[in-house]
């Protein structure tokens, strides 16, 4: 019986206690290397390695003679551009 007053009472102090957080808001120190991993995955070399992932898909594709290969290809390319904006997208926002 005690056990379950004590539960309930740090149930209690736990959603009292509780306070809104904000993980995409503020904190402007990480910004420069953000933008440069960002500049970089949708800026030429993300280009660059997007079109890598697709042409070495459908070199494996072929010697496969499987359009599998290709399909990873088309993904990888799409993961190194569009990633960075659903993450973004993810992180900061609020409710």
């Amino acid at each position: 019986m005690k056990n379950k007053y004590l539960l309930l009472a740090t149930m209690f102090a736990i959603v009292v206690g509780a306070t809104n957080v904000y993980a995409g808001t503020g904190g402007s120190e990480f910004t420069e290397i953000y933008n440069l991993i960002l500049g970089w995955t949708q800026g030429f070399l993300g280009k660059t390695l997007a079109v890598g992932a697709f042409l070495t898909g459908i070199a494996i594709g072929v010697v496969r003679q499987s359009l599998m290969a290709i399909a990873l290809g088309i993904g990888a390319a799409m993961a190194v551009y569009y990633t960075p904006n659903i993450i973004d997208g993810i992180v900061t926002a609020l409710l």
